[in-house]
């Protein structure tokens, strides 16, 4: 082996390392956000619900959040957030409430108001557009939903 194919090596394995421990920050930062969001849960109708813009974020910083809320909220969940000019929204469904809501056609309805589309199953959905600036519009939509 050469060294610069060495130096490549040493490189790649260097790389991957810090992607490990940023994906790590980021699962604790998602944990930490999912906290501070149950606490700000609200009542829509007879829903338990969180809706909420979360500023400048990607669609899956937005599903680990959603995935870290599964094991501490049982609700409706609607996260949007925007980075790099686009708009990522998730929305997820407690089991127990998905023949009320399904989070699939609520993605379906808000997403068209960012400009963009999405789906997915009853419990679980993304979706995204380019329309950040609608994005406050496209979550109050999704509150309109459970009411």
């Amino acid at each position: 082996m050469t060294e610069l194919e060495k130096k490549i090596e040493s490189l790649l394995a260097q790389q991957k390392d810090l992607e490990k421990q940023l994906k790590s920050a980021q699962q604790k930062q998602a944990a930490e956000t999912a906290r501070t969001l149950v606490a700000k849960a609200q009542n829509i109708g007879s829903t338990r619900a969180i809706i909420e813009n979360l500023g400048p974020a990607d669609g899956d910083y937005l599903q680990s959040i959603a995935d870290s809320l599964k094991g501490q909220f049982q609700g409706v969940v609607v996260l949007g957030g925007s980075s790099n000019g686009s708009v990522a929204l998730i929305a997820t469904v407690s089991p127990d409430l998905t023949k009320q809501f399904q989070a699939g056609k609520i993605i379906q309805t808000i997403a068209p108001i960012v400009g963009g589309k999405g789906g997915g199953k009853p419990d679980n959905a993304r979706g995204g557009g380019k329309d950040a600036s609608k994005l406050d519009e496209a979550l109050a939509k999704a509150a309109t939903l459970l009411g």
